[in-house]
């Protein structure tokens, strides 16, 4: 098990490992709409891609490309900025990034270079110090992993030495994990890696849990390598090898469980202790084929020795034929790999040699631009005089404008009693959308420990919440986000309001599967979606029916879900992906999920407004995994200090980003 981890820091770039077909689709739908401007088909696209990089960069990198034409397609997006070859650098830069992390976890490391070049080229133009460097730490990698080891040593102590000066915890941490993997001296590694963990333990930053397993790792393989008498310690082996396994499970970590398993094998072999070594290598090696197919040549190994000294030979001889069988199936691979990676390389040069030709040609392009700045500035001499000429002319309009001056101020009157009654009825809209919920005194009365984080973006909202109680003491609650917000999805939530109020209350259907069948076909009806050219309005919505004596839920969603927290552990039930209206495609029944709790547990509800704000010291999503993370944190508190938490919390990230959707997020406290 002598493996050590690089840290990738393009990794931490905006990636969301889960898939999302829902993204991939919704991305690709508003390519072709004009309505949608191109910055926003742009980060859809570039979000899309990256949520599945891990499990199918190929699929990733076809996505990127498709993004990149549209930068160099589109005008748009330049509108506002002074500079746009600024701006297109900006896109540029990070979805080459991207293409970078997809071809390095494809082995394509001629691509994956050129794809980093690029990067950094344009994080040079740019001045952006902080994607410089994350991007020359990525190409530090490549380097190290293809024979320029020098050259990776280097750029990483450089790294660090700028960290240092920063005062960067996060960097300085890198860089440490990175020069230990090329040093040879196992003393100075030893140093560096403790040095990193101490920078870590004492950091006031939670987001260090990956830097965490990297360090326990290479620290155990150190202190079991026999070959080093300084650093040797079964002790500190065994210290370490603990930490490593208490992260790797915190954050599912499959990689880090197997390298756990091989080298805690390693430690109890070197104590003698050879069932617990066997029991070991035998977790590592079921996990390692279940992630790849093939069971790890060092786990098969330890495995056939462990049986060896037990005397078990029979199962030894077993595990040398997959041994054999298992090399054979890699060499066939590995040869396929080396075809694939010298077309690439030779790709590579191709690519090089036209990259020259077309740096010739900017020079050209620059020495004509010299020319005609030199011709520009003698034309502006011409422009000054004319400018003169028309000063005097300008004078004589000033008395024209005058007389206009009257003119416009009646004007502006006139605009501003029109904003006035607009504003008038809209603030009455809010109004009767307010008498329309559900009051705070019935909700209190209902769910006594309970609380409603209310924000619309405007005026009124395209969010609404719904709570009631039957005589069978069911309490039904709902978070609903409909299409579009402000005035257009406020009648669309007075609709669902309504018809709620009609299929739960004068009906009486109880099952919160019917409910949503029921209110997709109303809704179709009502707004005649099935004819040509209709609007395909519609709602997203999260709906519960609550029996505090019989402890259970029942759940029915479209696209939005329920988060349940029980001692702990926190727990998601999707909805259906798809909406509560017309779906282009077939319609299926919604589902219906019933779950048992306990007293204390907590129920979350919510719209999608919360975690796609963008915000924090990067502008960037707050995102989902977040939100569930700062739902559980706060779960064992009162329901009035949630609310508090949740209010401050988007105050915080928001910071001056504008508001972009509607928030609705709905707790209930089990009693």
């Amino acid at each position: 098990m002598k493996k050590k981890f690089l840290f990738l820091l393009a990794f931490l770039l905006f990636v969301n490992i889960l898939f999302s077909q829902t993204k991939i689709d919704s991305a690709l739908n508003i390519m072709n709409v004009d309505s949608i401007h191109d910055s926003t088909k742009i980060l859809k696209l570039f979000d899309a891609a990256s949520s599945f990089s891990f499990e199918n960069p190929d699929s990733s990198i076809k996505l990127l490309d498709i993004g990149l034409k549209k930068i160099e397609s589109s005008n748009q997006i330049f509108e506002k900025d002074t500079s746009e070859k600024l701006r297109k650098n900006y896109y540029g830069g990070y979805f080459y990034n991207s293409k970078g992390i997809c071809y390095y976890l494809l082995n394509r490391e001629s691509e994956c270079l050129e794809s980093w070049l690029k990067t950094e080229k344009i994080a040079k133009i740019d001045n952006d110090t902080n994607l410089l460097l994350r991007i020359s730490n990525n190409i530090a990698i490549v380097y190290s992993t293809s024979g320029r080891e020098k050259e990776a040593l280097k750029i990483f102590k450089d790294q660090k030495k700028i960290y240092e000066t920063k005062k960067d915890t996060g960097g300085i941490v890198t860089a440490n994990i990175n020069i230990s993997t090329i040093i040879k001296n196992k003393d100075s590694v030893v140093l560096l890696l403790n040095n990193a963990l101490y920078l870590v333990q004492n950091s006031a930053s939670n987001d260090h849990s990956g830097a965490l397993t990297n360090i326990y790792a290479n620290l155990a393989l150190n202190y079991i390598d026999t070959n080093s008498k300084k650093t040797f310690s079964l002790d500190k082996a065994k210290s370490s090898l603990d930490s490593l396994i208490l992260y790797a499970n915190k954050q599912s970590d499959n990689e880090s469980k197997i390298l756990y398993y091989g080298t805690i094998s390693e430690y109890y072999i070197l104590k003698n202790q050879y069932n617990l070594a066997l029991k070991n290598a035998k977790k590592g090696a079921k996990l390692s084929k279940q992630m790849t197919g093939l069971t790890s040549p060092e786990l098969l190994s330890q495995l056939y020795e462990i049986h060896k000294k037990l005397k078990n030979y029979k199962k030894a001889n077993l595990y040398l034929e997959e041994m054999v069988e298992n090399k054979d199936s890699l060499e066939k691979l590995s040869a396929k790999e080396d075809i694939t990676k010298y077309e690439s390389e030779k790709e590579f040069e191709i690519k090089q040699q036209l990259d020259s030709l077309k740096y010739l040609d900017e020079i050209r392009i620059q020495q004509a631009e010299t020319k005609a700045k030199e011709e520009e500035i003698r034309t502006q001499k011409i422009i000054e005089g004319v400018l003169f000429v028309g000063i005097l002319l300008v004078i004589g309009f000033l008395g024209f404008v005058y007389k206009q001056l009257n003119t416009t101020k009646k004007q502006k009157l006139v605009i501003e009693e029109k904003q006035e009654e607009i504003t008038d009825s809209i603030n009455y809209a809010k109004r009767i959308q307010d008498a329309m919920m559900t009051s705070s005194d019935y909700l209190k009365d209902t769910l006594p420990k309970s609380f409603i984080f209310f924000q619309p973006k405007d005026v009124v909202s395209g969010d609404f919440y719904w709570i009631y109680k039957d005589q069978e003491e069911n309490i039904f609650f709902t978070v609903a986000d409909c299409t579009g917000h402000g005035v257009p999805g406020a009648f669309m939530s007075m609709i669902g309001t309504s018809l709620l109020n009609e299929i739960v209350i004068e009906k009486g259907i109880k099952d919160t599967n019917q409910i949503l069948d029921e209110m997709r076909s109303q809704i179709i009806r009502s707004l005649h979606q099935e004819e040509e050219g209709a609007q395909k309005d519609g709602m997203d919505i999260s709906l519960c029916k609550l029996n505090m004596k019989k402890k259970t839920v029942e759940f029915s969603g479209a696209h939005n879900s329920l988060v349940h927290i029980s001692n702990d552990e926190l727990n998601t039930y999707r909805g259906d992906h798809q909406p509560v209206g017309l779906l282009l495609g077939d319609r299926k029944p919604f589902t219906k999920y019933k779950v048992k709790l306990k007293k204390n547990d907590m129920l979350y509800i919510y719209s999608d407004g919360y975690q796609d704000q963008f915000g924090g010291e990067k502008g960037k999503k707050y995102m989902a995994a977040k939100f569930k993370k700062q739902l559980l944190k706060i779960s064992n508190e009162s329901t009035d200090k949630q609310i508090n938490i949740l209010e401050k919390e988007f105050e915080s990230w928001s910071q001056n980003y504008e508001q972009i959707d509607d928030v609705c997020v709905m707790g209930v406290r089990i009693t």
